[in-house]
């Protein structure tokens, strides 16, 4: 949580409905609001489990960082749907979604995710996806600022401290 390698063995413990493990420093933070974790998995599976939580949140920082859908998507996919001929409801199956998250996309209420993205370009032949590293957005955000949220930050927010 706190954002720091566990040296040691860690304490596995379940914590707001997620099993996490955790360094000692954190585990006596979070001590009273969390219970051990079910002592019925062995320890090759919270190993695999630690692993894939951490494989997923490093996936999932890349996406975050590295790319943005562009900030008018729902008049470019509108256009574009309309430009080949498709209804709401045709779009919806090839994305294999509903209709009302169509609707709900291109009225710009709902922006889709990556992988939506991903198809809406294939599907439409238009370009919604943006490589951050290519723009100065990005260039202006790593030097403002090289702070990066960790889940001890909020523990330490809902805690009062600063």
């Amino acid at each position: 949580m706190c954002g720091n390698p566990i040296v040691g063995k860690g304490v596995t413990v379940v914590y707001e409905g997620s099993t996490i493990t955790v360094c000692s420093l954190c585990y006596s933070r979070i001590r009273k609001a969390s219970k051990p974790a079910s002592l019925n998995s062995t320890p090759s599976q919270k190993r695999v489990n630690v692993s894939k939580q951490k494989s997923t949140n490093s996936e999932k920082r890349k996406d975050i960082i590295d790319f943005e859908i562009i900030s008018d998507y729902s008049s470019v996919i509108r256009s574009a749907r309309e430009n080949k001929g498709m209804t709401t409801k045709q779009l919806a199956e090839k994305l294999k979604t509903s209709e009302s998250i169509i609707k709900r996309i291109e009225q710009g209420k709902l922006k889709p995710t990556l992988e939506q993205a991903k198809l809406l370009e294939r599907i439409l032949s238009i370009k919604l996806i943006i490589n951050l590293e290519n723009t100065d957005e990005k260039n202006v955000s790593s030097e403002s600022s090289d702070f990066e949220l960790t889940l001890g930050d909020i523990v330490n927010i809902r805690d009062g401290k600063k």
